[in-house]
Order: structure tokens, then C-alpha cells, then sequence
């Protein structure tokens, strides 16, 4: 036999007055509500206790309150009634939940007849198989509707008793189905006999009755006022709930058009992310990893800086002459920004963020020059020929490319970090998120490739192209170097005019018979070295720009085939039927959880509507 717990309130006749419509509203089943449980083993007095108090007799018949719950509530009014109606379970609708709101019987009075027959009808309202010729195999022999029978008069207390499956069953053998003025008189007389006779006015069903009135009375009073603010909350949160998951999707129109409002937003967060107006989204302090033009140019100010400090094989002189490029970037140091932690598989063929750049060798570069020229020397008298400069300018340039295609990966992931992320944002649905992403893969990866081949496309240009430049600080870097050299070979013809300060000074017939003690050979190494330290800063500027504004300006960010444009709702309008289905069509358990809501909120609207009349 199953242990069960049938539920009393007992009290004022108001307030239990609500309590019960409560429950009547199925919000019990959400928010716990004021009551007392009556507990114990089979056969241990619980039902005849209840009786007692209640002067009620709980029906005995074996096919009586066995198959759903049965709440027994107790009225006092003038007019002495049975009203029978039925409770529809919490996920009933439809006409299952009509047929049972419309059963409604009255009765004069509750024997044992009329009982039986009502509960066939009941049976039969609800659906249920009691075993008799002509159910239906598929009907169920359990159901999660509650019947309520509600007894009114003008001797009865406020009182309610929930009656669950296995509570009361057939009277066991030594039972004498005794009346309750029989127990009342027997319980008397109990309680006047030694030793209960000196504690008698405190024992006995009129002071326990009187004492269950006072206890749900005083916890009724305590927890109603959270009952109604924890109501309150769960309203709150279940909207919540539901306007994230939008209108019901269940055609093409209201399919796209609910992509399209979520691309439409997206595509403003992007437009706020781009520009660094970050104080009118809440979406960008929720999650900060969603500001992605700081992010980016902080990736572009460390490239920039990476580049002029290790970007070059070796120093091209003994000191590296950085002509004031430091006091630009003082305190930058190499690979100092931290990117995603997040792994997508998907761009594990494309993109390469491993590389760490190594620290240029220790100049002077002469040696490698003079290597070069010995090795490409054309019949040019005095002069070097560009053929020599284009190959010592790749081997100083040969960590540009690692370097470029390093920095484009950690751009394409930033980029294709923050499409995840603010997807992840801005879709509440996890169903049509998984299936738009899986949509989006193919053609984001094809921008991507995009970008990682107009990067190599630019390298090629760079470094296997003839070295050129129009700017003039090629020359005007050329000609400084050039008199700085002269300049360290003439200080040793200084000398020292006393009326003019002790200073340094040249004397011009000198300077006339000064020769430079190099033979021709170490001159032309000495003007490749010279060409090729300007040409390279030269070219480095250049080149770093022209990276940053190409590949990842104009191909990741803002250009019209940028990867962030794409989730747009031109994309979305260009969908099929079969794809929006797939995408953002609703599914059985979605199409659930969207009627559970409904319905929790209906009962929690009841209730809070009980709660303020």
C-alpha cells in the first residue's frame, strides 16, 4: 500500500478562501503554499483523525479516490449543499480542458449511491479506463486532473483535504466504518479515566481542532506576503522567458521575419562596435569581449610595433639607428595581446596565430652585403645594379610574411570571435542559433580565405617585386645617412680654435685632401647598405599600412564583402521556404516550452489576481 500525505487547512474563513482558489489556479504546483500535512503509516489513525475534526467520513469504496486526486473542501454557508466539479491539470487545453471546466454536478446530499455515480461520470469526463466493457485499451487508468467536491452548511469549519492516490482505501478487517459521535464519546471518556484525567482539558479533537485553526492561521499570515512576491518573481522571470522566445514561428512570414529582427539588430550592435559608441548598448558592459574595435586596434598598434622592433632579419649596422621611431612606441613590447580563448574548429585550415616573432640578429649587415654583391655583380663600374638590392631586401625582409599572416589570423579570429559571440547575444533560441551559425560557416570562411590570400597577394607584391618608392624620404634618408658617414670620417681633421670657444672646426684644404681609405668593392657594399636600410624603412611604413588598411579595414571590418555584413537581412531574405524551416522553425519541445509559459503564466495571473481582490 502507498504511503501518501493528505494536506489540511484549517482557519479564517477568508483567507483560507483564497488559499484555496490558489490552488484552484494550479499555482501550488509552482509556489508552495500555506499547509498542514498529516503523516503516517497505513492503518495508523490518520483518516479517522481527519473525520474527527471535520465530521466528515471519507469514502471507503474500493474504486472511489484511487485514480487522481480528490480535494474535499468544507464551506461554512446558510445553504446546505455538495457542488462536484472538476480542476483541469496544468498542461490541459483544447477540448480536454473545456469538457472538463464545463462538468459541474450538485447534490442535495453524499451517500454512498450518489457518490459512485458521480465519480463514474467524473471518470468518464476525465477519460479515464475503470475496466468495464467498452473502455478503450488506450485509455489511461491514472489522470493528473483533480476532483473537487466542496460540502457547504452551516456547521461546517473552513477546511480543506487533499485526497492523492492511495490515501483512502478499504477499511482493514479490525475496523469497526464507527461513527463520529461514537469516537467523540469513546475519546471522552478516555481522556476523564487516570493518568489523562488531570491533563483532560488539554487533549481531545475540539483543542486539537481549535490548535490546527490558530498554527495555519499564524503560518498563513507569515507567508502569504512572500507567496505573493515570490508569485510576483516567477511572473516576472517566465515573461521574461517567453518575449525571448518572440512570436510563435510557425509559417514562412513569421519565420523570417524573426531572423530578420534578429539580423537587424545585430548589424546595429556591429555598427556601435566598429565605431566605439559603446555607452547606448547594455549588450557591450554585459559582455565587454563584444568591443571589437578596441580589440582590433589594439592587435594593429602591436603588429605596427612588432614590426619595427623584430620585423627585420638583422640590424643593418653595429647600433640600430632608430632615428626617434622609439619615443612612438615606448613601452610596446612583442606579442603582448591576448586573444580568444575560445577554438573553432572551423578555422583550423585557414588561420595560423602561433608565430612568435624572434629579435633581429646583431648588425652590422656589411658582410652579408658585401656576400651578395661578390655573388651578382653585372659589368656596372662604381655602381651596384637592383638585382642586388631586391635580394639583400629579402633576406632582411624574410620574417615579413610569418609575421603578416599571424597578425591576419588574430584578426580573422577577433573578428570571427565577436560574429559567434554577439550571435550568442542576440539569439535566445538555441536551436535556431546552432542552425544559423552552421548556415553562416561556409560563406564566413570563404571571406576569411579572402583575406588570408589578398594578404599573401601583398606580401608577393612587396617582396618579389622590383624595389621602388616615389616618396622622397627614401632620398632625403638616403643623403642624411651618406653625410653622417662622412661626417664620423672628417672628425679626425678637427681642430680646436681657442678665440672661437675651443670649437671643433675643419680646416677647408683638408676636407679637399680627403680620401676615404676603402677600395672600390667596400664602396658599392657601403651605398647597397645605405640604399637598402632607407629603402626598408621606406617600405616597412609603407607596408604596414597598407596591411592594416587592405586586409583588415577594408576585407574584415568595413568593406561590403566584410564577414560582419554578412549576417544581414538581405541574407535572411534570400532564404527558402525548406531553409527558414530548418533554421527557425519550431520544433515539438520548443512549441512545449512555449505553451508550458502560457499556461504558468495564466495560473500565475489568476493567482495574483486572487491575491489583490
Amino acid at each position: 500500500m502507498t504511503k501518501t500525505k493528505p494536506i489540511i487547512t484549517l482557519g479564517n474563513q477568508d483567507l483560507l478562501t483564497k488559499i484555496d482558489k490558489l490552488r484552484e489556479t494550479n499555482v501550488g504546483a509552482i509556489i508552495p503554499l500555506p499547509q498542514l500535512i498529516v503523516v503516517g503509516d497505513q492503518s495508523s489513525g490518520k483518516s479517522s483523525v481527519l473525520e474527527s475534526i471535520t465530521g466528515f467520513s471519507f469514502p471507503r469504496d474500493a474504486g472511489l479516490c484511487t485514480r487522481y486526486a480528490t480535494q474535499i473542501t468544507c464551506v461554512r454557508q446558510t445553504l446546505s449543499k455538495v457542488s462536484v466539479s472538476i480542476i483541469p491539470r496544468p498542461d490541459a487545453e483544447g477540448p480536454h480542458k473545456d469538457r472538463l471546466t464545463a462538468f459541474h454536478r450538485q447534490l442535495s446530499q453524499l451517500n454512498d449511491g450518489d457518490l459512485a455515480n458521480m465519480f463514474d461520470e467524473a471518470n468518464a469526463a476525465m477519460g479515464i479506463c475503470m475496466g468495464t466493457i467498452g473502455d478503450s485499451p488506450a485509455l489511461p487508468a491514472f489522470s493528473e486532473d483533480m476532483l473537487k467536491i466542496e460540502i457547504s452548511g452551516p456547521e461546517q469549519i473552513h477546511l480543506t483535504v487533499i485526497d492523492v492516490p492511495g490515501i483512502f482505501r478499504v477499511a482493514t478487517p479490525d475496523d469497526n466504518t464507527s461513527s463520529a459521535s461514537d469516537r467523540l464519546a469513546a475519546e471522552e471518556a478516555f481522556f476523564m479515566a487516570p493518568p489523562w484525567s488531570s491533563i483532560a482539558t488539554d487533549c481531545g479533537t475540539p483543542v486539537l481542532t481549535a490548535r490546527l485553526r490558530e498554527l495555519l492561521m499564524e503560518i498563513s499570515k507569515r507567508e502569504l506576503p512572500k507567496v505573493k512576491s515570490d508569485i510576483e518573481k516567477r511572473m516576472r522571470e517566465r515573461t521574461t522567458e517567453l518575449d525571448a522566445m518572440g512570436e510563435p514561428r510557425t509559417d514562412e512570414i513569421t519565420q523570417r521575419q524573426y531572423l530578420v529582427k534578429i539580423a537587424s539588430r545585430i548589424q546595429n550592435i556591429t555598427t556601435g562596435a566598429l565605431n566605439g559608441y559603446y555607452a547606448g548598448e547594455a549588450v557591450f558592459k554585459q559582455n565587454p569581449d563584444l568591443k571589437l574595435i578596441t580589440k582590433m586596434i589594439q592587435l594593429n598598434e602591436d603588429f605596427a610595433n612588432v614590426f619595427w622592433k623584430c620585423g627585420h632579419h638583422r640590424h643593418f649596422r653595429s647600433i640600430w639607428e632608430d632615428e626617434g621611431e622609439s619615443l612612438l612606441g615606448q613601452g610596446a613590447q612583442a606579442s603582448i595581446f591576448d586573444m580568444p580563448n575560445d577554438v573553432y574548429d572551423e578555422l583550423n585550415d585557414i588561420i595560423d596565430t602561433v608565430y612568435e616573432c624572434p629579435r633581429p640578429l646583431r648588425g652590422p649587415m656589411t658582410e652579408l652585403v658585401q656576400e651578395m654583391y661578390n655573388s651578382s655583380r653585372g659589368p656596372e663600374l662604381g655602381t651596384f645594379n637592383g638585382t642586388v638590392l631586391a635580394s639583400v631586401f629579402d633576406i632582411a625582409s624574410q620574417k615579413w610574411e610569418p609575421l603578416v599572416m599571424s597578425y591576419t589570423s588574430k584578426a580573422i579570429l577577433l573578428v570571427h570571435d565577436y560574429i559567434f559571440k554577439v550571435l550568442q547575444e542576440l539569439c535566445p533560441d538555441n536551436t535556431v542559433k546552432k542552425q544559423l551559425w552552421g548556415h553562416l560557416i561556409d560563406e564566413l570562411r570563404d571571406q576569411y580565405k579572402r583575406a588570408m590570400g589578398h594578404a599573401r597577394f601583398l606580401l608577393e607584391i612587396e617582396r618579389s617585386s622590383w624595389p621602388a618608392t616615389y616618396n622622397h624620404y627614401f632620398n632625403a634618408t638616403l643623403q642624411k645617412k651618406r653625410q653622417t658617414r662622412l661626417a664620423e670620417s672628417l672628425k679626425e681633421l678637427a681642430v680646436s680654435i681657442p678665440e672661437q670657444n675651443n670649437g671643433m672646426f675643419i680646416p677647408l684644404n683638408q676636407i679637399g685632401r680627403h680620401a676615404t681609405d676603402m677600395d672600390n668593392n667596400q664602396q658599392v657594399c657601403e651605398d647597397i647598405l645605405d640604399c637598402l636600410e632607407s629603402y626598408y624603412k621606406v617600405a616597412r611604413k609603407r607596408f604596414v599600412d597598407t596591411v592594416c588598411q587592405h586586409v583588415v579595414d577594408h576585407m574584415l571590418l568595413r568593406g561590403p564583402e566584410s564577414p560582419l555584413k554578412v549576417l544581414s537581412a538581405d541574407y535572411v531574405l534570400k532564404f527558402s521556404s525548406e531553409q527558414l524551416e530548418m533554421i527557425a522553425g519550431e520544433d515539438a519541445a520548443r512549441k512545449s516550452q512555449r505553451q508550458l509559459l502560457k499556461r504558468e503564466l495564466e495560473s500565475l495571473k489568476s493567482a495574483i489576481k486572487i491575491l489583490r481582490t
